[in-house]
Formats: structure tokens, sequence, C-alpha cells
């Protein structure tokens, strides 16, 4: 690669460092912000009313805020809403309430219910915050920073009961039907929420008599352990139905009102004393005012759909993805205008314990991983929130950790939004899982042996054998060798022993299995030796699964034995083929009498594959009468069933022209034979009759070409019908077809064997034509070679032959 490239690509990769690390300082600068908004309220509260109290400017009431904190050591929030809850106390929580129920821990300078606020001189002294009236409004401000049910849940239980001995919260809302359904919860096990999930009216729940009633409700469980203990129901415990939803020796339900509404019920656990939780009723009564009001607004139950619900709406469904070891984000889809708007951007609805939880819940996926959109992984997750289609692919690293360079992105559609779940591509688990697929699809497996241990087999080479794959305890070598055939043990115990004998590799083919699931396997095995050279340390190996290839060699086998037969038969048939057609077609090379006045040559060229014996013949006889037969013919097919109808058909025309019949009719008998005799062969057939003191060939021709006559070096086909094929129909019609010839005149004969030629060497008739006119006079042998050899010699694929027969120059007396 170009070394500017290399520089660019490096270039690309600090930018996206660089913004990694911007956008992660803006969102921890974001989380502060939004922890600052959470008292924000209160404190502003707070200057205003030392401003007015004390006629100064809002910035040095501020200061004067400040230097309490720092004088006091306390949180400057926590200074604030003492300040407002002196000035603005909750409604019916004061006197016996302005304790707090868990005292601080005394501190010079302090008083119980807070430090003194020291004045600028000639302003009167302000007197002590009540503890719960600085605690409501500290919640106050807090609680306006939620934005979920379950985040709305958690800041009450943190900011405004904790510290009054609280150990979980849960938040109800009122159904249509009476039932109260839990929305949101905090220091409670999801197990035991999904169980309460939604609480018929019909139950004596104290969640549904504090919304039935109106007022708060108290339980008392004594024999319930104490924080810090062991959770679990004892022998003199109480029984299972009969626990509370939270935790805690002492529990409440307290109405949710808004206004003369109720709009659901929150329920608490404590634990502190019986008396020490009451005391703070009219606290809880307050407080649960303020709880309403933002319960609608998280949940927007005035009218909307909640925003952000919990996902599959069990509770249970957390604790599914808290257990998975990737990160997993349930998102929920934000639409432009709302409605169904064009989806813009995704929010966290659901983060699991891996992808972390808190802040991260509410958000949009482009405010907590920035990174997405940098590596072009966040349009992906859009088109599946948009198209309902999976998406599986790799992504650079969006986290910010470094913990990858590459990772594995997997998106699909759940509920109204999206799941996405992410894993590092070079972790130890994918490589792990992608070398086991790799041997499953090889069919290969891995073992080890150590002296004085038994087995240690992978999942593969356990299915190999037809052990339980799932098996983790070692294999001992009885176990092992059991899964071999009966036939092959013996030959394992032989390469085992030559192995313990020092012999460094072995190798092995065995059947194993069981009994009707048998494999054919090979071993390998590798002797480890001990770094000192005292002996052995180990044996490694490997099994592979070779049934399909033993299997396809046994059918190789068979098929080689079946071709090889195959081979010996058409051997003997072709010897027998050949023998046959060479006796045949020897005898007619001379007239059995000699003729005066003719002159006459033949050629039989047999194929030029050695196994392709053909039916192609050809005969010249003298009948008594003077005259001349001439012929030749074509049998379909090749072997010995052609040479058969070849000789068949050859000696019955031989039979049927001492007849004195025409050849017309000498086909029309041959026709009328092979019809008759129900052959499936046809046939080819050309035959004359030449009368050598008339100067005549009288001819007819049964699917074969006219004969061709050679005069003074030019030659011709001579005119006339060919008529159909022998065998072919019932009652051809067969002409003869009378040809004039001078003395000197040669007649040729052949068979197509000479041009239908897969290579196309033969050419069409007039090639030899052609040939013929080149050999002028000359003897018939060699006009015949010399024919043969233009055509490009015998046929590759089917014998033919040639007959040819020249008059003499007066004419028979």
């Amino acid at each position: 690669m170009p070394e500017d490239r290399i520089s660019d690509g490096a270039a690309r990769g600090d930018e996206a460092a660089v913004l990694r690390e911007a956008v992660e300082r803006l969102r921890e600068e974001a989380v502060g912000l939004r922890r600052a908004m959470r008292t924000r309220g209160v404190i502003e509260q707070a200057k205003g009313m030392l401003a007015e109290r004390l006629g100064c400017s809002p910035d040095e009431a501020f200061g004067h805020l400040v230097r309490l904190s720092q004088d006091s050591n306390r949180r400057l929030a926590d200074i604030a809403a003492g300040l407002v809850g002196l000035a603005a106390p909750i409604t019916d929580a004061t006197d016996d309430d302005d304790a707090p129920l868990v005292e601080p821990p005394a501190e010079p300078g302090l008083t119980a219910a807070g430090p003194p606020v020291p004045a600028p001189p000639g302003a009167a002294r302000l007197t002590p915050v009540p503890g719960l009236a600085a605690r409501y409004h500290l919640a106050a401000s807090a609680l306006a920073a939620a934005d979920t049910p379950e985040e709305l849940a958690r800041l009450l239980h943190e900011v405004a009961l904790a510290p009054l001995g609280t150990v979980a919260v849960v938040l109800g809302v009122l159904e249509p039907d009476g039932a109260v359904a839990l929305i949101g919860s905090h220091g409670v096990e999801q197990r035991r929420v999904s169980q309460w999930q939604r609480v018929p009216p019909e139950t004596g729940v104290p969640l549904v008599q504090a919304v039935r009633g109106g007022g708060v409700v108290w339980e008392t469980w004594p024999e319930w352990p104490a924080a810090g203990e062991r959770r679990t129901r004892g022998p003199d415990g109480p029984p299972a139905a009969a626990r509370p939803i939270v935790p805690g020796r002492t529990t409440c339900a307290v109405p949710l009102r808004r206004g003369d509404r109720i709009v659901g019920a929150m329920s608490l656990g404590w634990d502190v004393p019986a008396d020490r939780a009451r005391a703070a009723t009219r606290y809880l009564e307050a407080l649960a005012g303020l709880v309403a009001g933002h319960l609608l607004r998280v949940t927007a139950f005035d009218g909307g759909e909640p925003e952000l619900a919990v996902p599959g709406g069990e509770h249970w469904f957390r604790d599914v993805l808290d257990a998975v070891f990737e990160p997993v984000l349930v998102l929920s889809a934000v639409r432009e205008g709302g409605g169904d708007g064009v989806i813009t951007d995704l929010r966290v609805r659901y983060a699991n314990a891996a992808a972390g939880t808190g802040s991260t819940v509410g958000r949009r996926i482009t405010e907590v991983l920035p990174g997405l959109v940098t590596t072009g992984t966040f349009g992906r997750i859009l088109d599946v929130a948009a198209t309902g289609a999976r998406f599986e692919g790799r992504a650079g690293d969006f986290t910010g950790t470094g913990a990858a360079e590459v990772l594995t992105v997997r998106a699909v559609p759940f509920l109204d939004g999206v799941l996405v779940t992410w894993r590092p591509r070079n972790g130890l688990a994918e490589r792990a899982a992608r070398l086991g697929e790799a041997q499953r699809m090889a069919g290969l497996g891995s073992f080890s042996w150590t002296p004085g241990s038994g087995l240690d087999l992978s999942e593969e080479a356990l299915r190999l054998l037809g052990l339980d794959p799932g098996r983790t305890a070692p294999i001992t070598p009885v176990e092992a060798l059991d899964c071999v055939s009966a036939a092959d043990r013996p030959a394992v115990r032989l390469i085992a022993s030559r192995l313990l004998a020092g012999q460094r590799t072995a190798a092995l083919n065995f059947d194993a299995g069981l009994a009707g699931a048998t494999r054919a396997l090979r071993a390998t095995a590798e002797v480890v030796g001990d770094p000192a050279g005292e002996g052995m340390r180990a044996v490694h190996g490997v099994l592979q699964d070779v049934t399909r290839w033993r299997r396809t060699e046994e059918v190789l086998s068979g098929v080689r034995a079946r071709l090889a037969e195959q081979r010996r038969r058409g051997a003997a048939e072709h010897r027998t083929t050949r023998a046959l057609q060479d006796a045949l077609m020897a005898a007619p090379r001379q007239p059995d009498l000699p003729t005066p006045g003719l002159d006459h040559a033949a050629r039989y060229l047999p194929a030029g594959e050695h196994a392709r014996v053909g039916g192609d013949w050809y005969d010249i006889v003298r009948l008594p009468d003077g005259r001349v037969l001439l012929a030749v013919g074509d049998v379909s097919g090749h072997g010995l069933a052609a040479a058969v109808g070849m000789a068949e058909l050859r000696h019955a025309l031989r039979g049927l022209s001492y007849t004195e019949e025409a050849p017309a009719a000498l086909l029309g008998l041959l026709n009328r034979m092979l019809w008759h005799q129900g052959s499936r062969r046809i046939a080819s057939v050309l035959c004359g009759l030449l009368d050598l003191e008339a100067r005549t060939l009288t001819w007819s021709a049964a699917g074969h070409p006219q004969p061709a006559v050679l005069r003074d070096a030019t030659a011709a086909l001579a005119d006339g019908p060919t008529g159909i094929v022998l065998g072919a129909v019932a009652e051809p019609d067969y002409r003869d077809t009378v040809s004039p010839l001078r003395s000197g005149d040669t007649v040729l004969l052949w068979t197509d064997g000479l041009f239908n030629r897969r290579d196309g060497a033969g050419g069409r008739p007039d090639r030899l034509l052609r040939a013929a006119e080149a050999c002028g006079t000359a003897a018939l042998e060699d006009c015949l070679d010399h024919i043969a050899a233009s055509l490009g010699g015998p046929n590759p694929a089917d014998d033919s032959c040639l007959l040819a027969v020249r008059l003499a120059s007066e004419p028979v007396r």
C-alpha cells in the first residue's frame, strides 16, 4: 500500500479518536449537568430567600450559601433545602415530624437540625432548619429530573426516603378495573416485581387497600430478616404467598393523589422499628402528592402512551438481559413530529448490566454511543427500526473503551424499536466458537491423553465416537475402546502399544459408534516427549470422520470392476465382429468368374476407433444371364448385431438376384423380409444391374445416395429417385432408373461413412466427385486410394465402403 494511503488512514483514525474523546468529555459534562439540575431548583429558591431577607444581591446570597456549606462541611444542596424548608414547610409536616428519624452523626458547631446561618451585620439570625421539610424540598428538586418510572423510584428512594430508613420502593398505577400495575421499583428483586406485576382488585394487598380506602396502610412483619441478613424463608418464616411485595420489617402503602383523583399507590419497606416508621406518616402523605404529579409526567397516563414502557411488559425480562455477558440495549423509536413520522433517532429503554445502567436509560442512543454514527452502524440500526429487517455485521469500536478494534453487532426488531447487542470479534469465546464450527463442518475432533489420566475429548470427538457431546468428565481408555467395533479393537490396541513403546506418530482407520450409526474414522496421533528426554509426556491426536470418503471409494471400486468387465466383454465382442466382417467382406474382392470388358476395385474402410465396428457392406456378383450385380449398403447400429444384420441382408440380396428381377423389385423383397421379421433395424441399400452388352446401369436406391459416373475426367451423380430406407414402412415404392454408359466410363458406389464425420473433414459428395476427377484414367485401385485419402482417411466414428467398376473400350459380345 502506498505511504500516502497509510498516512491518510492513520490520520482518519486519529480524527476518530479525538472525536470520541470530545464526545466522551461532553457526555460526562452532560451527566454532571443532569445531576446539578436535580438540586438547582432548591438552590435557586434558597438564593432568592436570602437575597430578600438580607437585602443583598443573588450572587452575594449564593456566596453566603457556599460559606455556610464550607463552614459546616455539608452539601450545598442540603443547606439550601434546609433554608427553603424553614421558609416554606410542607403541609402538616411540622412539630413532631421536624426531626429526622435517622439522626446524623454529631459534628462540631452543628445542631441536630442544622448549622447556624451566618448573617451580615445588622441582620437577624435564622433559626435551625426542620429536617423533613428540607428533605421534602430536596426531593422535589431531584424528582423533577426523572424521565422514567424506574428513575423516579430510584430518586425517590435515594433522596427522599433512604435517610429515613426505607430499604425499597415500588410504584403502581391504578387501572380502570381497579387493579394496580407495577411500573417502577428500586431495591426489590425483579423476580418479586414480576410475580406481582399486576395486583388484582380482589386481593387484600396493601397497594389495593390504599387506592380503595384512600389512606396509608401499615403492616408489620416481625419475622422478616433485617437489612443485610439472608433474605430467604426460614422454617418459621412467613409463607411465600403472605410475603409483602417490598422487603422490610415494616411496610406501608400510600395512595398517590392528584387533586381529588387517586392515580396509584407507592409501597415502602422499612428496616426501622414500626413506631419510628409511622412517625413519618404525614411526611409520606405530602410526598405522595409530589410523586403523583411526576408519575403522570413520566408515564403520560393523563392522555398519551408511556414513552418508555417496561421492555416486554415483564420485569423478569430484565433479569434475563442482566444475565447475558454481552451488552444489550433495548431501544425505542424517536419519530419526527411523533405518531407515524420518520424515525430520526432511538431512545434507550433498558440497558443490561454489561451495557451500563443509570443515566443511560431515557437518553438517545446518539448521546450514549456517538461512535455508532462515526462508524456508520447507526444508519443500519435505524433501518432495522424502519423496515423490520434483522442486521448482523462488523463495526469499528464505537464504545470508546478500546476493548477491541472490531465488534460484531446484531440488531433485531423488538416491540416498537430495536434490541441491539455486540461483542468483540477478537474475543476468545468467538474464536473458540469459530473453531468448533470448523471442526463440526469438517468432521474433525481432537483428543489428548496424559499417562495416569483419562482421555480428554472435544465435543466433536465425543460425537464421532457416539458419546454424549455435553459430557465434561474425562473418558477412560476402556470406555473409548468400547466405542470401537469389535473387529478393529486389536488394531487399536496394537497402535497404542507401539506409541507407548516409543513410536512417535501413528495413523489408523477403524469403525466406531453405536449400533446402527457406525462411522468410519481415521485417527492420527503424535507423542509429545518430556523436555528432559525421559519418556512420554502426552499423546495428542485428531479424529476425522471419513465415512463418506469410504463409501465413495467403495462405490468407485464397484464402478471400476464393472467398467473393467464391460471393457473385457466389449473387446471380445469387437474381435468376434471384426473377424466376422473380415470374413464376409474378403470373399467378394474378385468376381465369381472372370468378367471380360469390366475392371473393378473395392475398399472397406473400418472405423478409426477400434471398437466402432459398423454394418457397412458392398457386393459384386456376375449373374448367369451375363449381367453384373453391384450393391452397397449400411445397416443401422454398430457392433456384433449390426455385423450380423449386414450379413443377412447381403446374402439375401445375392440370393434374390438370381431370380432375374429388376433392382426395384429386389429392394421390395428385402423390405418385405425385414418388415415381417419384426426387425428393429433399418438399412440403406443401392442395388444396380450392369448390362455390359447394352452399356446400361439399371439401379434403384432405398435411402441411399445415387451412383456417380466418371466420364471424360468429369464426375457427376446419376439422376434418379433415392426412395425410403428398408424396414421403415410395410409397402414402400421403389423405382428403377436406367443410366446409359459409354466405353471407358467409371461407376462409383459408396456408403455415407465417408462423409458423416464429427470433425467435419469428410465434406459433401461433391468433394468425392472432385477427387474422382483428379484420378483421370489411373488404375481403379490407385483411384480408390486417392479418393479415400482426399476425404480424410477412415472415419473415426463409422466404417465405410467404396466400389468402382470401369467399362472396357469395346462392348462385350
